[in-house]
């Protein structure tokens, strides 16, 4: 008798994470059949699974993406101060990638082409983040800046970080850089900024 053949479930599982060390170590350009090959499978069963590549890829990054999405709409819905939900934006955006570093760069550090039914979760972490702003200016804490300037700013500092620590250039966990990092976001965006940063000890 031969191997006995994967379930449904196993066989997703094992595409899911054959694409992510496919597109994320390799390339992201990484054919059906290297992705099926990863994964010990056949083209076939992974067509059986999904309509084509980008169905697979979407939906990859839904899974990965779904969790952050999660925590981040209950971030906005906390009654904390905003200075506290910025540096917990900080804080669990590098946990996940100390975590899972190639699902973390899967998600921000790799281009995508997204079927349709998958661009509902591309743009809902930035759109998070500017509830977040539109919060913080509206308790007096925050600079009105214009939001994409203000998510700029956010976003080069937040993700800096683990892109260096996965080019091998500057050293890991990067959680120990979460005081820092917040405190810098703080003094892009604070309107006072002898307020403490998040994180500092008063």
């Amino acid at each position: 008798m031969g191997p006995a053949k994967p379930n449904q479930s196993d066989a997703r599982a094992r595409l899911h994470e054959a694409a992510l060390r496919v597109v994320v170590r390799d390339r992201p350009d990484a054919s059906v059949r290297a992705i099926a090959k990863e994964a010990g499978l056949s083209e076939g069963a992974l067509y059986r699974h999904y309509s084509s590549r980008e169905e697979l890829l979407g939906a990859v990054f839904a899974e990965q993406v779904e969790p952050m999405i999660a925590h981040k709409e209950a971030l906005v819905a906390m009654r904390a101060p905003i200075e506290d939900r910025l540096r917990e934006w900080v804080r669990s955006t590098y946990d996940r990638f100390d975590r899972d570093p190639d699902g973390f760069a899967y998600v921000f550090l790799t281009p995508h082409n997204l079927p349709e039914k998958y661009l509902k979760y591309a743009g809902r972490q930035s759109g998070l983040l500017i509830e977040l702003f539109r919060q913080g200016r509206e308790e007096g804490k925050l600079r009105d800046l214009p939001v994409e300037l203000a998510a700029s700013m956010f976003v080069g500092l937040l993700l800096g970080v683990p892109e260096r620590i996965k080019h091998g250039v500057m050293p890991g966990p990067s959680l120990m850089y979460t005081d820092e990092v917040a405190g810098a976001i703080w003094r892009c965006l604070a309107v006072n900024t002898d307020t403490p940063a998040p994180g500092a000890d008063v």
